[in-house]
């Protein structure tokens, strides 16, 4: 009896230790990529706003999983890939905002994008904003949200690039 009372009082003193370590990790996690392209500005912005043209660049597009709404261009257009749902919020001339939800779990999305005066060079840049709760496991498991994401954002951007250059 006095092992497993002891042993019980060790699992609730861990758990708050292993609490009071993660409060001091940030609550917002932001992720961001961004690569120069050498094509029109117009180019560039039309293949990111209209979600119909995503299949040609999005590195985890699956085609035998996706769905459009009726509005594919500008705000309020969105694709479902498996279980994941992306939405134009936004789209100035110069930004596209998005929302992506998967699981009951959302990251905004945001594209800038910037016509370099002098040349013929657009710079996209990708930034997702993740916003975590207090709880332990979402925290600790933010500290890998940008070793998980950005080989898919680089790929696509890579792929955005090649489309685009040609």
């Amino acid at each position: 009896m006095r092992f497993i009372k002891l042993g019980l009082i060790s699992i609730v003193f861990l758990f708050l230790v292993i609490t009071a370590i993660s409060l001091l990790l940030p609550s917002t996690v932001n992720i961001s990529r961004a690569i120069d392209i050498n094509a029109p500005f117009n180019s560039v912005y039309d293949n990111i706003n209209d979600v119909t043209k995503w299949k040609d660049w999005f590195a985890n597009y699956d085609s035998s999983h996706t769905t459009f709404s009726r509005k594919t261009i500008g705000n309020g257009a969105s694709i479902t890939m498996n279980k994941t749902t992306v939405t134009i919020t936004q789209n100035a001339p110069d930004k596209i905002k998005t929302v992506w939800l998967s699981g009951g779990k959302s990251l905004e999305g945001e594209f800038n994008i910037f016509k370099q005066n002098s040349s013929s060079v657009t710079t996209v840049q990708w930034h997702f904003t993740q916003h975590v709760k207090w709880y332990p496991w979402e925290k600790f498991a933010s500290i890998v949200s940008d070793k998980v994401m950005s080989p898919a954002i680089e790929k696509s951007l890579d792929n955005l690039k090649k489309l685009v250059e040609k």
